[in-house]
């Protein structure tokens, strides 16, 4: 496979939250970061909209950020 990330991902392990709207909140995984962008694994990335927020502290401080490619059960998102 070959690598299309600018930068090198720092592999990690870490739960967060991505928020959709006001009201919505979808549980994931992160697996690898920078401070451009991650690699998640969610239950169902389908249906998440193109641009959402993203959180690692419940919500006290919320990322926007930019779905750059998905599958069914990972995505990886682009720091807006």
């Amino acid at each position: 496979m070959q690598e299309r990330r600018k930068r090198p991902r720092l592999r990690v392990l870490k739960s967060a939250k991505f928020i959709l709207g006001k009201s919505s909140v979808f549980d994931c995984v992160v697996r690898n970061l920078t401070n451009v962008g991650a690699g998640i694994d969610i239950p169902n990335a389908i249906d998440l909209p193109e641009v959402l927020g993203m959180t690692f502290d419940d919500g006290r401080s919320i990322r926007p950020c930019r779905l750059v490619w998905r599958t069914f059960s990972k995505t990886g998102v682009e720091f807006l």
